[in-house]
């Protein structure tokens, strides 16, 4: 019997039982943080969201009034900012009256952060999260674990969608900084072995590591995969343009924290040989939206309730405002997230009843390229900025492979110390060689379409 004969029938072997144990192994991890029954509490999810939409929106609305109670009786902030519109609770019978309530901001989270944690949960119990900072400034916020049991609970149902399930194998293509420090740690490697997880870092995809990536899942198979979108496409390229096609068979590939372009959904089917779900979500709210087999985004009505900042939400795109249902440590009521979407009064040929989400124009983050040919997502170096309480905002434009143009918005408090730790990171991320130049201004100018871009990359 030939080396590699051998070695297939020991893969042979290993992978099911790999597999069972991964399973067993789920349902114990879920059994202790879900409790017995989180088997039911899927099902009973499954049958709900499988109702009409008019039984679906009852039930949307019947858990965003008990939130409102809950908020307004706990929490400061809500109970302030109702008093003040002479507005109770019980006065919000419809969806309409809704719109008596001010949209939450960001800036507002910022500044009155205590004030809208509720009383009803001591703060040290609290979970304590925060955005990846796209928008140039990290979002800090609380959850609490009954929140965050749900929130998996939703992900479970709708990676199902994609062909993901309990103890099979995923490769995650993932760029969140806090994650994948998390995914290197010998913790979260035990973890990811139980799960039947391997990681692949999207801050560091060069073709080297990408083609290596390659013939490791050549002999483990993954069965799905889960990808920032744009980390997607920059494996997909790779492996297009040096002719390497899988010979593993993938049920479905779930994009997910970026803008799913049509040109990156494309090139990833071609070369995977499988569709490409799109899942929108947020680390603020969770999972909004998922993309069904006829393509279709269906809204995640169980965790959430969605409204359009638009007179004519079905046809005129606007900010997407989210209450989310499940959060009662800390309420979002009419989030203002910042992406921008549009309302389908579509039946999906699917079959779901869930209601559609017709149109996604969100944002997007440039990525870096080097001379070496190492790719670094933008969000990279929003994520650096995190801690550093002295600067207000940022735009980082890598001008060319050896010059970058960073504009920097300070406070007083801003140090020499400080400007000399953000270049050496911009260094240490891009090259010695590349040179840096700071520019301080008194705010960083939007582009036309209202946003700031943070990151921007020049090289094509």
């Amino acid at each position: 019997m030939s080396g590699q004969t051998r070695k297939h029938k020991l893969m042979s072997i290993f992978t099911p039982t790999k597999t069972l144990f991964s399973k067993m192994a789920w349902a114990a991890y879920n059994t202790y943080r879900k409790g017995l029954h989180y088997r039911q509490r899927l099902a009973d999810m499954d049958a709900r969201l499988n109702e009409g939409r008019e039984s679906i929106a009852q039930f949307q609305w019947e858990r965003l009034r008990k939130l409102l109670r809950h908020a307004y009786q706990t929490t400061p902030y809500y109970q302030t900012l109702l008093d003040s519109l002479h507005i109770q609770p019980d006065d919000i019978r419809q969806p309409r009256d809704l719109l008596q309530i001010p949209t939450l901001e960001k800036s507002t989270i910022r500044a009155q952060l205590d004030e809208l944690l509720s009383r009803a949960f001591p703060k040290h119990r609290l979970m304590k999260n925060a955005t990846g900072g796209s928008s140039g400034t990290p979002l800090i916020f609380y959850q609490n674990r009954a929140y965050w049991n749900q929130r998996n609970l939703s992900v479970y149902y709708f990676d199902r969608w994609a062909g993901w399930d309990f103890g099979e194998r995923q490769l995650i293509v993932w760029g969140s900084l806090a994650d994948v420090d998390r995914a290197m740690g010998l913790k979260q490697r035990m973890n990811n072995f139980w799960r039947n997880y391997r990681w692949l870092n999207g801050f560091e995809l060069t073709e080297e590591k990408m083609i290596d990536a390659f013939e490791q899942m050549q002999r483990w198979r993954p069965q799905t995969i889960l990808a920032y979108a744009s980390s997607l496409h920059l494996f997909a390229e790779c492996l297009s343009e040096n002719q390497l096609t899988p010979d593993w068979k993938l049920k479905g590939i779930i994009s997910s924290a970026e803008m799913l372009y049509p040109h990156y959904r494309k090139l990833a089917e071609n070369v995977f040989k499988t569709k490409v779900y799109n899942r929108y979500g947020g680390r603020e709210v969770g999972l909004i939206a998922m993309e069904c087999k006829a393509g279709r985004l269906h809204i995640n009505c169980h965790d959430l309730y969605i409204e359009i900042d638009s007179d004519v939400p079905y046809t005129q795109p606007g900010e997407i405002l989210i209450t989310q249902l499940n959060n009662y440590a800390m309420p979002f009521i009419r989030y203002r997230i910042g992406d921008v979407g549009v309302l389908s009064d579509e039946v999906c040929p699917c079959g779901n009843p869930l209601p559609i989400l017709g149109d996604l124009m969100g944002r997007t983050t440039a990525t870096f390229r080097t001379r070496s040919g190492k790719l670094i997502h933008g969000g990279y170096f929003t994520q650096q900025f995190y801690e550093i309480k002295t600067v207000v905002q940022f735009q980082l434009i890598q001008e060319s492979y050896d010059l970058c143009r960073l504009k920097l918005v300070v406070n007083d408090k801003f140090t020499n110390e400080t400007h000399e730790w953000i270049v050496r990171q911009i260094k240490e991320a891009l090259g010695d060689n590349v040179e840096v130049r700071v520019e301080f201004a008194d705010q960083i100018p939007r582009s036309t379409s209202g946003k700031i871009a943070f990151t921007i990359s020049k090289i094509e």
